[in-house]
């Protein structure tokens, strides 16, 4: 457990020093080459939080499917997860032979090893609404991160902007950037503090 907490730290640990050494870079910099440069850092902190995410999801459930756990173990919001394909092929199945079929190859997955997805979707566009649908697949305490909605849709909302050709945003120094910076820092602690309380107490198993 406490290998996947390092890998976790790791990962913050490396995407902070990253974005850390922007400020050198900036000093080689004109006045235009800044302007363009600042703006750009808003996709590559956007990007380094998805990363984030997508990364540490991936290192727990390696870590729960090397614990060979069954569906006796987990609680029903992972067996929903690991199942999720699956069950969405229910979606409109109609005819009673298709939903027996459906039926009989669940019952054939039970009693058996539960394997998580290696990802979750975080559908390219992580604002407070798809981590709120994370921490509901997850059990991550979701009110752990209101303090974040409203930085984190804002960063969204410029990111897409940006992504979408618009040019009204101009950042004339590297103050704001730096507050994205300490945003994604806080939050990305955050983030790793939940998992390990969710692994720490095995919250993802059967109560």
């Amino acid at each position: 457990m406490n290998k996947v907490f390092d890998e976790i730290q790791e990962d913050i640990d490396w995407r902070l020093e990253e974005l850390g050494n922007i400020k050198d870079i900036l000093t080689a910099l004109d006045e235009k080459q800044r302007t363009i440069f600042l703006k750009n850092m808003i996709p590559a902190i956007y990007a380094h939080w998805e990363g984030f995410v997508a990364n540490s999801i991936k290192v727990v459930f390696n870590y729960l499917n090397n614990l060979n756990l069954t569906d006796k173990d987990y609680c029903s919001t992972y067996l929903t997860v690991a199942y999720e394909d699956t069950l969405s092929s229910l979606d409109g199945s109609s005819g009673f032979d298709r939903r027996k079929r459906h039926l009989v190859n669940l019952y054939g997955k039970f009693n058996k090893n539960i394997k998580l997805p290696e990802k979750l979707n975080l559908k390219s566009n992580l604002n407070f609404k798809t981590l709120e649908e994370v921490c509901q697949k997850t059990k991550l305490e979701i009110e752990n991160f209101d303090q974040y909605k409203r930085t984190l849709n804002k960063l969204l909302s410029i990111r897409n902007s940006i992504a979408h050709g618009e040019n009204s945003y101009v950042f004339e120094d590297f103050k704001k950037i730096e507050e994205y910076i300490g945003f994604l820092e806080n939050i990305m602690s955050t983030f790793k503090e939940e998992i390990q309380d969710l692994l720490q107490n095995k919250k993802y198993r059967r109560g």
